[in-house]
């Protein structure tokens, strides 16, 4: 009989598509997995997100979706790589005490809970010393003189946040009142975009507030 698994893939808008971590790559990865395992993969679930601010879990609604399918299978998670679930060790730890088993394909089903802290410790320090190097590159080619950064780009930005705020702002004026969650659901409900392209919660809702000159209390 197969072992029943919940499949968790998370992408970001930014990079679909463009590496082995894209959406096709980890169900191929999840999907080998589950057949070479004798597993059956009873539910999948997709996070798209910009990637910022990804170890929140009330930013990553399909996530938890995903562990109360699980709780309610009583079977694991599974992700093609443990930086689909988080390079944070915080939370990592996290996750590990909510009570759900997690498998990733890339590690084996058998590793030790306590060796996912250890992975994500060792991502968490590459993370670290790929942004310390990255800061340090920068900061030499600006002494250079060598002007950094994409103006197109950068325009394109500019104009597609006035044209938010420009939507943002009047509905905001009109139910500032209301509990932050309450607001957050509102704009979801209507379609309006937060900043980052991820859903809108109480904190998003508060800095967008504060960015727009809105009473948010």
């Amino acid at each position: 009989m197969s072992q029943p698994v919940v499949a968790y893939y998370r992408v970001s808008r930014e990079k679909q598509g463009r590496s082995g971590l894209g959406l096709d790559g980890q169900r191929r990865l999840i999907s080998s997995f589950a057949t070479n395992e004798a597993m059956e993969i009873a539910g999948e679930f997709t996070e798209v997100e910009t990637g910022k601010g990804a170890d929140a879990l009330e930013r990553r609604p399909q996530l938890a979706a995903a562990l109360r399918k699980a709780k309610k299978l009583k079977c694991p998670v599974v992700v093609a790589k443990l930086d689909r679930l988080s390079r944070d060790v915080a939370f990592i730890a996290g996750l590990m005490a909510k009570r759900v088993p997690f498998i990733v394909t890339e590690l084996g089903k058998d590793v030790d809970p306590f060796m996912l802290h250890i992975y994500a410790a060792v991502a968490q320090k590459e993370r670290s010393v790929i942004a310390e190097r990255t800061r340090v590159a920068l900061a030499e080619a600006k002494h250079r003189g060598k002007k950094l950064g994409n103006q197109r780009q950068a325009d394109v930005n500019k104009a597609a946040a006035a044209t938010r705020d420009a939507r943002l702002q009047p509905v905001l004026k009109e139910i500032w009142e209301l509990p932050l969650r309450e607001i957050a659901q509102e704009l979801t409900d209507r379609g309006i975009a937060s900043p980052r392209g991820g859903v809108w919660n109480a904190m998003t809702v508060m800095r967008a507030m504060r960015r727009l000159g809105i009473p948010s209390e």
